[in-house]
């Protein structure tokens, strides 16, 4: 006759399969599966999102697929409902389980997003931007006082890089926020040389 498996083995089951799948993602690497294992697909799914434009949802800054935070999130549910059961009844175990467990995986959901836009953004060199429009998202001072910022989509994805103004700027001129530039040339490799489609205020 079958019966239902205690709390306690729940919580067991769960913290051995997701501690499993984390040390795999993490032995991945060293016998060739590559730097990312299973995760390798996140860039495809950022640069899916950068031409959707889902990225400028505050929900962009998770990589909610991302099988090192659900593993994460079940490894640390187990753990955690193991631990509160030392302590707490079962409907509080549960409850704090779910709780540590939903931080785990939010936790890594977002450094996972971050790093993959970060490898994103280092994939794309600045001199194929030359030609293309951006907007001002750092107000842009002349070109004697430092650089600003721009945002802009290049080969699909939304990168943000500092610029400064052409040498033909007028001296004390600034480029404001949100002011569509197009850029004219890459400085020195990391830093854009824009100047306003607009005209300056």
């Amino acid at each position: 006759m079958f019966t239902m498996p205690s709390l306690h083995s729940v919580f067991l089951f769960l913290a051995v399969v997701g501690g499993a799948v984390v040390l795999l993602q993490g032995l991945a690497p060293l016998v060739g599966m590559g730097a990312h294992g299973a995760d390798a697909h996140d860039v495809g799914a950022l640069h899916h999102d950068a031409t959707t434009g889902a990225t400028a949802s505050p929900l962009g800054a998770f990589n909610f697929r991302s099988v090192r935070a659900i593993a994460g999130g079940i490894a640390f549910t187990g753990l955690g409902g193991l631990l509160a059961l030392r302590r707490f009844d079962a409907l509080t175990s549960l409850a704090l389980a779910l709780l540590l467990g939903g931080i785990i995986y939010l936790f890594v959901a977002f450094v996972m997003r971050a790093f993959t836009r970060l490898e994103a953004d280092h994939s794309v060199h600045p001199l194929s931007a030359i030609g293309l429009q951006a907007v001002v998202s750092l107000p842009i001072p002349s070109r004697d006082v430092g650089p600003g910022k721009v945002r802009l989509v290049v080969a699909g994805r939304h990168v943000e890089w500092p610029a400064i103004q052409a040498e033909s700027a007028l001296p004390g001129d600034t480029i404001h926020a949100g002011t569509p530039v197009q850029v004219v040339d890459a400085a020195d490799d990391t830093t854009l040389t824009v100047v306003p489609i607009a005209p300056v205020s």
